[in-house]
């Protein structure tokens, strides 16, 4: 059976057993194509010929693959000799079916072909939230345990602005709404940000995922402000979601995170990280070592082959170690002038 994975979890796992196998499938053909088909069934018995490996099961997996209506683009397929487990990286895009056998995971190959982070998002509103994930592109609603969709259901009654005014006249009583001013409101929102940070920070599932924010300015500014603990990425969405359906969301981050991107690479290093950025490679090595590397930026698979190939399995660890560490990894097409290996 096989298991969905990202990137980073992937890096998590104890090495596999060389030679380890890469196959990258264009899914929308398999759905439609019998000639895409037939190339990839041939493609695995290439592989089994050149692994010298039975790799029955993964086989089998792919040959599933082949038959599922599965709403992604393209999938990474990963195993090694032993062929016992198999993991899926999905794609937003796999232009040709192909493959690699290596002595371990080509991880500057995986993070060049798609790049694509998964985030948890929090929708903050003064007196409500939501959770939504973002995986390959698409934004679904998260369903989290005890989570409080409303100031109500954090505070209960302990609401500062809670307290109903009533007045009686004949025997009667009349309701005349909640007691509220704006600096109790404050209080509130406050305390209801806090219940959502501590119960995300206790919840072992949630815990290490990267946060996005989608809410207007000042709400966001304040959980900014609260939040101590739960890492946050440089993304966000200023704005108010809540009549917006999950795939408008959909389009409203991934153009923010795209935008980001664009920005944060070559830019990021010959401007914003200028003065503060690690070229030496064995420093970058010792720093990582150490845990102290926040951003790790590394050329392309083809600019490291042509500078300097006897690094790249080098760097390969590194970002291994890196996303291990749940480091920001980027690897950078754009700009042949920038370092093979940089960080800060």
């Amino acid at each position: 059976m096989a298991t969905i994975i990202s990137v980073s979890d992937l890096a998590k796992l104890p090495d596999l057993q060389a030679p380890v196998i890469t196959l990258n499938l264009n899914l929308r053909k398999l759905a439609f194509d019998q000639s895409e088909r037939l190339r990839v069934k041939n493609m695995l018995k290439e592989i089994e010929k050149k692994s010298g490996s039975d790799l029955k099961s993964f086989v089998i997996d792919v040959d599933d693959l082949t038959r599922q209506q599965l709403p992604y683009e393209g999938i990474s397929v990963i195993t090694d000799k032993t062929g016992s487990k198999v993991y899926h990286l999905i794609r937003t895009s796999v232009e040709e079916a192909d493959y690699r056998i290596e002595d371990s995971i080509d991880w500057l190959l995986l993070l060049s072909e798609a790049p694509n982070s998964d985030y948890t998002l929090i929708e903050i509103n003064r007196d409500n939230s939501k959770l939504y994930e973002l995986k390959s592109k698409r934004v679904n609603p998260l369903a989290v345990k005890d989570y409080p969709a409303t100031v109500q259901d954090a505070l209960g009654t302990e609401i500062r602005g809670g307290e109903l005014n009533f007045s009686g006249k004949g025997g009667s009583t009349q309701y005349h709404g909640h007691n509220e001013t704006s600096q109790e409101k404050m209080i509130d929102q406050e305390r209801y940000y806090r219940f959502i940070i501590d119960l995300i920070n206790k919840d072992s599932d949630l815990s290490n995922h990267q946060f996005i924010l989608m809410g207007l300015a000042q709400n966001i500014n304040l959980f900014k402000k609260l939040n101590n603990s739960l890492p946050l990425a440089p993304v966000e969405i200023d704005q108010s979601i809540q009549n917006l359906a999950p795939t408008e969301i959909a389009k409203l981050v991934n153009d923010q995170i795209e935008k980001h991107n664009q920005t944060n690479t070559a830019d990021a290093i010959t401007k914003t990280f200028r003065d503060k950025l690690f070229t030496d490679f064995t420093n970058i090595q010792n720093l990582l070592n150490s845990k102290d590397i926040r951003h790790l930026f590394v050329a392309s698979r083809d600019e490291i082959n042509q500078n300097d190939p006897k690094i790249y399995a080098e760097i390969n660890q590194m970002i291994k170690q890196a996303l291990a560490q749940d480091t920001n990894v980027t690897v950078v097409n754009e700009d042949s002038t920038i370092p093979l290996v940089s960080a800060v």
